[in-house]
């Protein structure tokens, strides 16, 4: 029979497992004593992920106290962060943050990633929502060569085409799935830049509008940016946005884009779209890029 004790029992032992522990435990290591400090920066080198369910830096906070304690430090993630996640800077740290922060930050290095998928047709309209409702005219199309317009923009192949009624997508990003939480973009601040490129073709008006969006951790919304345009032009222009000073926390960003023709032909005459970006840049790391529509040098027009 298992035995059953008070509340002040288990206090008692627990306490009494805590004075059995010897002082330098975890930081005994073939009988040799390592200050802890050198201890500590050895584990700064355990891998943040892994294939496994648990990766090693976090299977090293359950080996004893001491590395616990040096794994949740400030000055551990300090030294993990400026090695390993490109763009950080003294800048990204804050007395608000915990440890989890940083860790999900080492695991997945968000800056200057794309956080948009399929943000240039590369898969159809995979990642988008595009349900019937916003499928309009002759729905969404995707080109693998440019038709009636100038060639595709520096690194893009393909693009997303509207047609005679709104056709309209929308992706939304969770920002903690990026390694970006909600306590560190509150606190941090990193900018959020937005980008896409739109045009239309030779033979027909277009219009095309962005919206982009920051939601809270409650999804209030924190700030919002929308372009509208209407234009009959083959040259493809970028739209850029770059948002900072938010005031809350942002968990999540709402990208929102739509097109048609003006001339409400039957068929894929609208405007065209292609790759749309969000990205993260850290306070250290600012980009000077003018945040207007720009547009391309590429070559001219492909025949239809």
């Amino acid at each position: 029979m298992g035995s059953i004790y008070t509340k002040q029992e288990r206090s008692d032992s627990d306490d009494s497992d805590r004075s059995e522990i010897p002082e330098n435990n975890g930081l005994i290591f073939n009988e040799c004593f390592f200050p802890p400090e050198v201890v500590m920066h050895i584990l700064t080198f355990l891998d943040p992920i892994s294939r496994r369910k648990d990766p090693p830096v976090l299977r090293g906070r359950l080996v004893c106290r001491a590395w616990r304690d040096m794994i949740d430090s400030p000055s551990f993630w300090r030294i993990k962060v400026l090695r390993e996640v490109p763009g950080a800077t003294h800048r990204v740290f804050h007395n608000e943050l915990m440890w989890s922060d940083y860790y999900h930050l080492c695991a997945k290095k968000p800056h200057k990633k794309n956080l948009v998928k399929n943000g240039s047709a590369e898969d159809d309209l995979k990642h988008w929502s595009a349900g019937n409702a916003i499928y309009g005219g002759s729905r969404w199309k995707v080109e693998n060569q440019p038709i009636g317009c100038d060639a595709f923009p520096a690194g893009t192949r393909k693009c997303f085409v509207t047609s005679f009624e709104w056709c309209s997508a929308e992706q939304i990003i969770n920002l903690r799935h990026f390694g970006l939480t909600p306590n560190f973009m509150k606190h941090v601040k990193p900018f959020i830049y937005i980008e896409e490129w739109h045009t239309g073709r030779f033979d027909c008006g277009f219009e095309y509008s962005l919206n982009v969006t920051l939601l809270s951790n409650s999804w209030d919304i924190v700030d919002t940016f929308v372009y509208n345009t209407l234009g009959h032009s083959t040259e493809w222009k970028k739209v850029r946005h770059c948002f900072s000073n938010y005031d809350k926390e942002v968990a999540a960003i709402v990208f929102t884009h739509k097109g048609k023709d003006t001339q409400f032909w039957a068929g894929h005459y609208g405007s065209k779209i292609t790759g749309a970006r969000v990205y993260v840049t850290f306070p250290g790391c600012e980009e000077i890029e003018d945040p207007l529509p720009a547009t391309t040098a590429a070559g001219g027009r492909q025949p239809q």
